[in-house]
């Protein structure tokens, strides 16, 4: 009984300690700060850092640039899945005046979905290195998107031209579907 018992204590001691001790790089640092996570269905994760003459600064710098990370994706999504649509809609709206409504649909979906970054964790480096891990939920550049979508549908149907809102948004979370289980 008592070998049991014994036996019972250490699996959970190994099981609790492997549980809390996070991945960590040989200088110390938490893994993330050199291998970002990768991003799920559900949130998109960049990392930013930066080194100023106070740590404030750094941290202020920092949380920007993870920021910024997280824009540059999120235009990079929003602009690849317009051009493809655009190619597989065929010559109808390969015109001029279209193509700026969709490059304009494309600056604002991205400048109204960045609402929403949240920082995860923060790391202060020996040498006063900041490093931020942000995430921002992938359900906001959708919904925004959508939101863009259906204006772009009414500005158009005043040009008497057409697109369904519904098949732009389908065509933009399957992009990013597609992506997140790469």
């Amino acid at each position: 009984m008592k070998r049991i018992l014994a036996g019972v204590v250490v699996c959970m001691i190994v099981l609790f300690g492997c549980a809390t001790t996070p991945k960590a790089n040989a200088d110390g640092s938490p893994y993330w700060t050199t291998h970002s996570p990768k991003s799920t269905r559900s949130l998109h994760y960049e990392v930013g850092s930066a080194k100023q003459s106070t740590v404030q600064l750094s941290q202020l710098r920092a949380e920007s640039a993870a920021k910024d990370a997280i824009g540059r994706w999120a235009s990079t999504n929003v602009d690849t899945a317009l051009v493809t649509f655009v190619e597989e809609a065929g010559e109808t709206l390969k015109t001029k005046q279209i193509l700026e409504v969709l490059q304009n649909l494309s600056v604002q979906t991205v400048n109204i979905a960045l609402r929403g970054v949240s920082v995860e964790e923060r790391y202060t480096a020996s040498d006063g290195t900041v490093w931020v891990l942000a995430s921002y939920p992938v359900k906001n550049l959708k919904d925004a998107y959508k939101l863009q979508a259906e204006a772009l549908q009414m500005s158009m149907e005043l040009e008497k031209t057409r697109i369904e809102a519904e098949t732009l948004v389908a065509y933009l979370d399957a992009q990013l579907d597609k992506e997140s289980s790469e």
